[in-house]
């Protein structure tokens, strides 16, 4: 028999509390109640919320508050070093269209590109990044790595992958089944039988 899913309250135990699959939302809200910062994305609040289980403390969180810097008064070009100056969304977005074309939009690798490479590379490395990652996205063997903290999206991908012949919604229904269940939430053959 399975387990039933208990309720998200300072009364959980550390056990259960990992077992279970929990929205941003449920996590949010927990450490809303109990004084706990909700900052940063559900790893960080997981890992508070088990600190806060283990002690009955509220963990204690650095704010790390980056310096505001002038807006730049010069156009963006290609040598301009990324994360130097301060550039609006619209502007970075501006020039990449202008250099890309129309099909340019931002995604996950590539936030993460300016983010490593702040200070370090140029806007005309970032233009090659985006066309080297469009590149890989035609190798029918490339799998883009997914975040940790996007379970639902690994599951749905594998899931698809090993059942092509299954819809995206049969496969949203499996994820229902397996996120009310305790235990990991990556996807299992074993789950289809």
């Amino acid at each position: 028999m399975d387990k039933k899913r208990p309720v998200l309250d300072k009364n959980i135990s550390i056990k259960d509390f990992k077992d279970f699959y929990w929205l941003k939302v449920d996590l949010t809200k927990f450490c809303s109640v109990n004084g706990i910062n909700t900052g940063g994305g559900k790893i960080e609040m997981a890992n508070r919320i088990i600190e806060f289980l283990k002690t009955g403390k509220i963990p204690e969180t650095k704010t790390i508050k980056s310096p505001k810097l002038p807006k730049a008064t010069v156009p963006i070009t290609r040598e301009t070093v990324i994360g130097i100056e301060y550039r609006s969304y619209k502007e970075k977005k501006d020039f990449f269209i202008s250099e890309i074309g129309s099909k340019f939009h931002f995604t996950a690798h590539l936030l993460d590109y300016f983010k490593e490479n702040a200070g370090i590379k140029t806007y005309s490395d970032v233009v090659n990044e985006w066309f080297k990652e469009r590149e890989l996205n035609k190798d029918p063997n490339f799998v883009k790595e997914i975040p940790p903290q996007f379970e639902y999206n690994t599951y749905i991908r594998d899931f698809l992958k090993d059942n092509p012949n299954k819809t995206k919604e049969e496969a949203i229904e499996f994820w229902k089944i397996k996120k009310s269940k305790p235990g990991d939430n990556k996807y299992s053959k074993t789950e289809l039988i």
